[in-house]
């Protein structure tokens, strides 16, 4: 059994391509949802502000920083949108630089079913 968190993920890593395409792409989700969470919680700590003055500024309860920085909630998009502003942020798409399912991918997987 792992006992380092690097050691975990990539056992989690392993069992995600085993398990094929739709089960990397729900990994992916999963790595972007507490990503985001860090990058914000980044922001708010190199801008000297504590979650309580985000939850102020972005007219939110302080409750609800602590969950997205953590990664423990699903926030509508104007929330992440007032709390990425509080932060000197902006929320943005962009194109994936690495290998998430491709559609050729996703029409084996389906063939495959």
């Amino acid at each position: 059994m792992a006992t380092k968190f690097t050691d975990v993920m990539r056992e989690i890593e392993a069992e995600a391509h085993a398990e094929g395409p739709e089960a990397v792409g729900q990994l992916e989700a999963f790595r972007a949802h507490f990503r985001l969470g860090r990058q914000i919680a980044e922001a708010r700590r190199a801008r000297r502000l504590t979650q309580k003055q985000v939850a102020k500024i972005a007219r939110i309860d302080q409750a609800d920083v602590s969950e997205i920085e953590r990664g423990a909630s699903n926030p509508t998009l104007s929330k992440l949108n007032a709390i990425a502003s509080a932060v000197g942020m902006e929320l943005e798409l962009t194109k994936k630089r690495y290998g998430g399912v491709t559609s050729s991918a996703r029409r084996a997987s389906r063939r495959a079913s």
